[in-house]
């Protein structure tokens, strides 16, 4: 994979490139899916292929391929070429690049036990007790679902640097579905977004305990039949940290990404109300709201050394109590923007996808109060858990939120259970309702999914968070 990556570098000068980047990837995947007690599916991929970055006479070219002959890689190159000196035309100013040193390392992501050495009868006896364990409370679906990925990636450019990293990751979740009382109503764990991918190996799975929550899981599915749909009221607004990790990405991670800012990028979400000049000034949210953006998050699916144009990942902060101080960047964007580095934001979905900005770890910094204060602090309000919807314009500004489940808090003590609840604001007004942020022990990283980008790439991305609270929020019932 070296000698491949730095073969595709060297002919990509040779071609008249100023500037080229290979990365080699082998993907080795696994997705299992118990639906009802019997296997629904049991598919394993391995894959393997490169993709080559060049900049020509100041544009970008891209092309990649899974055909590692000296031929391949030769058509591949060549291609990319070709189609960096096609955008002359129409292109308003060279690429330049922010400053990166040249790195040589090797790195890889701590796993206490390999997914891929786990017995498959034990997981497939993990998934079918869960889901069993789920049918037993009346439930009309059932699902339990593992997932697993292992990427070996080799990165070299022509500024000298090479660089091999090993990802590994592993998620696991849990769907009950309940119909009755002419709704359905839908109950998941531990997130609904994409199985909370951790990068993590078989531990990720022993630490969540699908068989323990699935009775759970699926009784509270059931419950919400019953339950009488959310009061529509203004009021102090509890959000879990698997409902508020979706509401970080999409109304600050989607806004705060330098390309759409900069209109590099508009596709699958738009662009982003946020403009250069405000990052200093602009308040964001209330004094209590610190976001930051940091790879180095050990555990996390976007956990990693290298970025995918070879960024040495740091810490970067987005927001310091309430105002706008930083975006996630890459090398093109930071020079733009007159930044000295890029944040280490690029990422690829595999090899054959060109890097985009992506959210590494775009997080909400713990507060300080526990869970327990959280709630007994609240005189009225409601509590609100797991993601059912969601809808957002396309600068990232109006958005509505639908959750599984709300609990009404009365007196600082949770309660009533209620059913098909929503909420709505406007970003920046949202997180300056915010007043209370529950502590580290409640913090945690939730990793998704997010697309991004044409062709659309499925990437990475995850978001750290614990309860907070956001006073004066306008909640109701969707109609079903």
């Amino acid at each position: 994979m070296r000698d491949t990556a730095q073969k595709a570098v060297h002919l990509a000068e040779g071609m008249g490139a100023s500037y080229a980047d290979c990365r080699v990837v082998q993907r080795e995947s696994e997705f299992i899916s118990v639906k009802n007690g019997e296997v629904e599916e049991l598919a394993s991929g391995d894959d393997l292929g490169l993709g080559v970055r060049v900049i020509v006479d100041g544009g970008w070219g891209f092309a990649s391929t899974n055909r590692l002959s000296s031929a391949g890689v030769e058509d591949c190159v060549r291609r990319a070429g070709e189609i960096a000196a096609s955008g002359a035309r129409v292109r308003k100013k060279p690429v330049r690049l922010a400053d990166e040193p040249a790195h040589v390392d090797s790195w890889e992501r701590p796993v206490e036990v390999d997914p891929f050495e786990v017995d498959d009868a034990a997981k497939l006896d993990l998934l079918t007790r869960s889901s069993r364990a789920m049918m037993q409370q009346g439930v009309a679906v059932a699902r339990a679902v593992l997932v697993f990925s292992r990427d070996t990636q080799v990165f070299a450019n022509s500024e000298g640097s090479l660089i091999r990293q090993v990802l590994t990751e592993s998620g696991g979740s849990l769907y009950a579905l309940a119909v009755g009382r002419g709704n359905t109503q839908v109950r998941t764990y531990p997130c609904t977004v994409w199985h909370d991918i951790q990068g993590k190996g078989w531990e990720a799975i022993q630490q969540r305990d699908l068989l323990g929550n699935a009775p759970r899981v699926a009784s509270e599915a059931v419950q919400l039949l019953s339950a009488r749909p959310c009061p529509e009221m203004v009021t102090d607004v509890i959000i879990a940290p698997n409902e508020l990790a979706l509401q970080i990405h999409e109304s600050i991670g989607h806004a705060v990404e330098a390309d759409r800012i900069l209109g590099h990028e508009a596709d699958f979400a738009g662009t982003s109300f946020i403009s250069p000049d405000m990052v200093g000034d602009f308040r964001y949210g209330s004094e209590k709201v610190n976001v930051f953006a940091d790879p180095t998050l050990p555990g996390s699916r976007t956990s990693f050394k290298y970025d995918d144009e070879g960024v040495k990942t740091r810490r970067v902060d987005i927001i310091n109590e309430g105002k706008l101080v930083g975006l996630t960047t890459s090398r093109e964007t930071a020079f733009e923007l007159g930044l000295g580095r890029s944040g280490g934001c690029m990422r690829a979905n595999n090899y054959d996808h060109i890097p985009l900005v992506r959210m590494p770890n775009v997080s909400l910094a713990p507060g300080d109060v526990s869970f327990e204060e959280l709630i007994a602090s609240t005189e009225e309000g409601i509590l609100l858990d797991q993601n059912r919807s969601w809808s957002i314009d396309d600068r990232r500004l109006n958005f509505q939120f639908g959750s599984e489940v709300g609990w009404l808090i009365e007196d600082g003590e949770i309660g009533e259970m209620v059913r098909d609840p929503i909420y709505a604001d406007m970003t920046p007004d949202f997180w300056a309702k915010c007043d209370a942020i529950a502590d580290e022990d409640d913090w945690r990283v939730i990793g998704y999914a997010c697309g991004k980008g044409t062709p659309s790439q499925d990437g990475r991305v995850a978001h750290g968070c614990s309860h907070a609270r956001f006073s004066g929020v306008k909640v109701g019932a969707k109609e079903r």
